[in-house]
C-alpha cells in the first residue's frame, strides 16, 4: 500500500470557470483538513473545449502515478483507456459530474441532472404564472454548452422532457450548440429573442451558457419578459438574479463534489467501502431565496 499521506490528483473540466475552481477548493480542503491522510495535486484544461488536452492530462497523470486520480471527464469515452489504465494499476479512479460510458471506476459522484433540470421547467411554469404569461402555444429555447458532454445532454433532455410534459402546446425551438461560448451565447439569446416574440424561456445547462443568456435577455430587454434559468452558478449569474434578468438557477454542490471525491479516493486506497454512485442534489435559486443562508453557503462555501 502507498505511504501515508496518499497524493490525489483532482482534474476537473476546465480552470476558467468559479465551478470547477469550487470544485478543486473542495478537494484542497479535504487535503487541508487531513493532512496526514492525503495531499492534492490539481489539474484541468484552460476550457471545456479543449478535451483532446484533458485527455492528455490524465495520460501524464496516469504515468505520474498518484496513489489516487478524481476525475470530471468532459467526454463520455475519451478518458476511459487512461482511467482503465489506472484502474489496472491499482490507482482508483473516482469520477465527478460527467459519467463516462463505463462502470470501471470506485465511485461516481453528481447531481441527478435529469431531474435536477426538470425542476427548472417546473420552476419556469411557476414563474410564468406568477407573471400572468400564459405558455400555450408560446416558444422555449435550450442552449447546450458541450456535445461531447453526457452531463449536459441529460439536463437538456431533462428540461425539455418536463417541460414538454407541462405544456404539450409549447414549441421548442432548434437546440443552439454554442461550445461553451458565452459571447456566442449572448448574440444568440438576443438574436432569437428578437426574432421570436412569443419566446417565453430559455435554458442554459452550465454556468458560462448562464452567462450568455443573461447578457443576451438583457441586451434585448427582456428581462421579466423572457425567463431564463442556468445550471451552476458565479458571480454574473448571481448579480443577474438579484438584478431580476436571470430567473434563476440550478446550483449544485461543486465544493462539496471535490471534497468527498478526494476522501473517498482515500477510502478506496485503505479498502473501505465506497458507494459506487452518490447523488450530491440541486438547488433551485431564484431572487426569493438568493439571501437564505443555506444557500448563500451553497454560492460561496469559501466564506
Amino acid at each position: 500500500m502507498s505511504k501515508k499521506p496518499y497524493n490525489i490528483a483532482v482534474i476537473v473540466k476546465a480552470l476558467n470557470s468559479d465551478f470547477w475552481q469550487t470544485m478543486l477548493n473542495g478537494a484542497k480542503k479535504a487535503a487541508e483538513e487531513h493532512p496526514e491522510l492525503l495531499k492534492v495535486t490539481t489539474y484541468g484544461p484552460p476550457e471545456e473545449t479543449d478535451v483532446a488536452l484533458q485527455v492528455e492530462i490524465l495520460q501524464q497523470v496516469v504515468k505520474e502515478a498518484p496513489d489516487g486520480i478524481a476525475i470530471a471527464s468532459t467526454s463520455n469515452d475519451l478518458t476511459i483507456p487512461a482511467i482503465d489504465e489506472a484502474m489496472s494499476k491499482g490507482i482508483p479512479v473516482v469520477t465527478m459530474d460527467n459519467q463516462i460510458s463505463s462502470d470501471n471506476y470506485v465511485s461516481f459522484l453528481a447531481t441527478d441532472s435529469v431531474n435536477a433540470a426538470a425542476g427548472a421547467a417546473d420552476a419556469m411554469l411557476a414563474d410564468w404564472k406568477a407573471a400572468g404569461i400564459d405558455p400555450q402555444g408560446k416558444k422555449f429555447l435550450v442552449i447546450n454548452s458541450s456535445k461531447a458532454s453526457k452531463v449536459d445532454q441529460d439536463r437538456d433532455r431533462g428540461f425539455m422532457e418536463r417541460m414538454k410534459a407541462l405544456v404539450p402546446s409549447m414549441v421548442m425551438l432548434d437546440v443552439q450548440y454554442v461550445e461553451n461560448d458565452p459571447v456566442l451565447t449572448e448574440n444568440v439569446t438576443k438574436t432569437l429573442i428578437q426574432a421570436n416574440p412569443d419566446l417565453i424561456g430559455i435554458f442554459a445547462d452550465n454556468d458560462m451558457t448562464g452567462v450568455g443568456i443573461s447578457k443576451g435577455i438583457a441586451a434585448a430587454g427582456a428581462a421579466g419578459k423572457v425567463m431564463g434559468y442556468a445550471f451552476d452558478a458565479n458571480d454574473v449569474e448571481i448579480q443577474a438574479v438579484k438584478d431580476g434578468v436571470l430567473t434563476g438557477m440550478v446550483v449544485q454542490d461543486p465544493f462539496g463534489i471535490g471534497y468527498k471525491s478526494a476522501m473517498f479516493a482515500v477510502d478506496a486506497l485503505e479498502n473501505r467501502q465506497v458507494p459506487k454512485v452518490v447523488d450530491t442534489g440541486a438547488t433551485i435559486v431564484t431572487k426569493a431565496n438568493i439571501d437564505d443562508p443555506k444557500v448563500h453557503k451553497l454560492l460561496y462555501p469559501n466564506q
